[in-house]
């Protein structure tokens, strides 16, 4: 198999494994929230952990969320100059955004590692449930890391193409 069938191949396992992790902690995210206000109003009893549940939930949601948009160049895209350009300017606009993606998610991700070395070095637990903050931390990058993957994997690998005013 083709270096560029392999890389295709495991972008798109990771991305939607990353999809459905990212479906799991929404509704797990949904489900906390509807039950604590539930709970709260109906027998004055909320959940305890509900506060730092959410925020974890939170954040495995939005960031496992991302290797999918841009794998699939599904981010946002304003394309006003995509007709009078052409297809090859077009072409060179999508390339332009994927080196930005990554350049960007690789900035995201080494601006992230001292804080959370610090988080480990400082101890530093959540109020309620008493995790260890360097674990969520952990769970971002390794996220990151999947959505720099498919987005290194979206710049080499696919093709750089507009079909009806969208990025393939």
């Amino acid at each position: 198999m083709a270096l560029r069938a392999c890389l295709l191949t495991a972008a798109d396992r990771l991305q939607r494994w990353q999809l459905w992790l990212a479906a799991v902690a929404l509704v797990i995210l949904m489900m906390i929230t509807v039950l604590d206000v539930f709970l709260r109003y109906v027998f004055n009893h909320p959940i305890r952990y509900s506060y730092d549940t959410v925020e974890s939930m939170l954040l495995v949601f939005a960031i496992n969320a991302m290797p999918a948009a841009f794998f699939t160049r599904r981010n946002v895209v304003i394309d006003l100059i995509d007709g009078a350009i052409g297809p090859r300017g077009t072409a060179i606009l999508i390339r332009a955004a994927d080196v930005l993606s990554v350049f960007c998610l690789g900035l995201l991700m080494w601006a992230m590692v001292t804080p959370a070395l610090q988080s480990y070095q400082y101890a530093d637990v959540k109020m309620e449930l008493r995790l260890p903050i360097y674990v969520l931390w952990i769970a971002a990058l390794v996220s990151l890391a999947g959505a720099l993957f498919c987005a290194f994997v979206a710049m080499v690998a696919r093709p750089a193409v507009a079909s009806h005013g969208r990025a393939e």
